[in-house]
């Protein structure tokens, strides 16, 4: 899941490097959570943060739990 937000450039996160949250700030990543899951955004987010996690990619780890917290206690309709 956290593979869904690849700048047009080419630039991905792949074989363990840390690498999308230098490519994107954290409210780009909200305003495409919300635009694709809606109600389901923190979940996609927190689905990212795991993957980030279980993948050893501490510094993307970081930057999709600060997405996942932006949007736990927000509302998306």
């Amino acid at each position: 899941m956290s593979k869904i937000l690849v700048k047009s450039s080419g630039i991905s996160d792949t074989d363990g490097k840390d690498g999308i949250w230098k490519n994107f700030r954290a409210e780009e990543a909200v305003t495409a959570a919300i635009d694709l899951y809606g109600p389901q955004a923190a979940t996609a987010a927190a689905y990212c943060a795991l993957d980030a996690w279980t993948e050893a990619r501490s510094d993307d780890y970081k930057f999709w739990f600060g997405v996942f917290s932006t949007l736990k206690d927000r509302k998306t309709t």
